[in-house]
């Protein structure tokens, strides 16, 4: 079930020596997955603070939102709010490392990866890998793609095979079905015709233009034409959804962060339903950078124990996806974020090269 959520908002104005003891708490929560405590963090802060006084700068942060206390007798956990302020206001991520960085690309620019999904699917598997969290990606909506060529084959005197390859990698089969008996000869005509009108063109645009009969040369082309318009309208016709490609589910059993998730189960159903994953990787597709849900302002109630960091990638013409990844709201953001950022700009560096290793 999803619900319409807002962005949690931090207005209150908090001074410094109380920042530091709330990112003190955040970062102990992230590092330790326990509760902390005023006397433990009296000694790591080194702000020579007492146990006591830290226990009153617990109290008006509980009384502000942005910490909890599950028991009486235990130390304190963040609140969804804690974190976007911890995001919003404290974290700087963190360089990553060249190794890491070198990591990336090599995983993204394998040879033997000429389809963009075989592509995504690498990268997922790897996002997942390096976080150790649930990484999904949504392959490009094919409406976006930019046509490399079309290819008509005559299957029967009723029916013919259309693939449509694109300029990302995407290569797309549907039969069409025909009232004229037309040679293969000719369909080659017609799919050369097509190549020459509307190569480097996206596939919303070609549809739309060829609606809209706008082709050059109609009475040059006239049987010609008519069939190129009949066929390319029902060739054109984009209802294929996008792919979601999904990698560590197994991280929701064995991460010993999850063991603090009460609605595991329901986010391993959600993963099913990737028409509603698709939705929540959509939603915010023309954004740029990193986008980072937490808690609650996920829209789907099956993530509101956790957060999202999401960003899209492109290629030289149009944002083709999403790729982010999905992990407890204590995730280490200063390492999640650079990753996630990284990984999307590697991606689209890669499909942008494809693509122009193919004109």
């Amino acid at each position: 079930m999803s619900k319409t959520v807002q962005r949690l908002e931090t207005k209150e104005s908090i001074d410094e020596r109380t920042q530091r003891v709330l990112r003190g708490i955040i970062e102990g929560y992230i590092t330790s997955n326990e509760p902390v405590g005023s006397r433990s963090l009296s000694k790591t802060l080194e702000m020579g603070l007492s146990p006591a006084t830290i226990r009153n700068i617990m109290s008006d942060l509980s009384d502000m939102g942005f910490l909890m206390q599950l028991h009486t007798s235990a130390g304190r956990i963040p609140t969804d709010k804690a974190y976007r302020f911890y995001v919003d206001q404290v974290v700087v991520a963190n360089q990553l490392t060249r190794k890491l960085q070198k990591r990336i690309q090599e995983a993204t620019q394998e040879g033997g990866m000429n389809q963009v999904e075989d592509l995504l699917i690498s990268t997922t598997r790897l996002l997942a890998g390096l976080t150790q969290f649930v990484c999904l990606t949504s392959s490009p909506r094919v409406e976006t793609s930019i046509l490399r060529r079309i290819e008509f084959i005559r299957l029967s005197s009723q029916q013919i095979l259309v693939v449509l390859v694109t300029r990302n990698g995407q290569v797309r089969n549907k039969i069409i079905a025909t009232t004229e008996d037309l040679s293969q000869d000719f369909l080659n005509t017609v799919s050369s015709f097509l190549n020459e009108q509307f190569h480097n063109r996206s596939l919303h645009k070609i549809r739309q233009q060829i609606l809209e009969s706008m082709v050059e040369d109609k009475e040059r082309y006239d049987r010609l034409l008519a069939q190129a318009v009949r066929l390319g309208k029902k060739a054109f016709e984009l209802e294929v959804a996008p792919e979601v490609y999904i990698e560590g589910q197994h991280n929701l059993i064995f991460s010993e962060r999850f063991k603090n998730l009460n609605s595991a189960r329901g986010l391993m159903d959600a993963f099913e339903h990737k028409s509603m994953i698709m939705h929540l990787l959509d939603s915010t597709v023309e954004a740029d950078g990193i986008q980072i849900y937490i808690g609650i302002e996920n829209e789907l109630e099956s993530f509101q124990d956790c957060t999202m960091v999401k960003a899209q990638y492109s290629d030289q013409n149009n944002i083709l996806g999403t790729i982010g990844v999905i992990g407890p709201t204590n995730m280490d953001y200063q390492i999640v974020i650079p990753v996630v950022d990284f990984t999307a700009r590697i991606l689209s560096q890669t499909i942008t090269q494809q693509s122009s290793f193919c004109d």
